[in-house]
């Protein structure tokens, strides 16, 4: 699979954390859903089958589905109340 160039800057700060390159069925997760937050402490490794389990689980595709909306309201300007 080849990187964009927007996935390249998450995965060298992983690959230094860990100290070597990322194997292929390897990707990185974002601990707080920020893409833009490159920080090594939010940074995890996992293999793909593990992340998409992670994210298939009932609370998580509620959780990434409410935080789309609020990113939504947000850019639009609207207020929550």
């Amino acid at each position: 699979m080849r990187d964009r160039p927007s996935d390249t800057a998450h995965r060298r700060a992983a690959e230094a954390k860990l100290g070597r390159k990322l194997r292929s069925d390897e990707l990185v997760h974002h601990r707080d859903q920020d893409k833009s937050n490159q920080a090594s402490s939010n940074l995890d490794v996992k293999t793909r089958s593990d992340h998409t389990a992670e994210h298939n689980q009932p609370g998580q595709r509620r959780l990434g589905r409410l935080r789309k909306a609020l990113d939504i309201v947000s850019r639009n300007g609207n207020k929550l109340y």
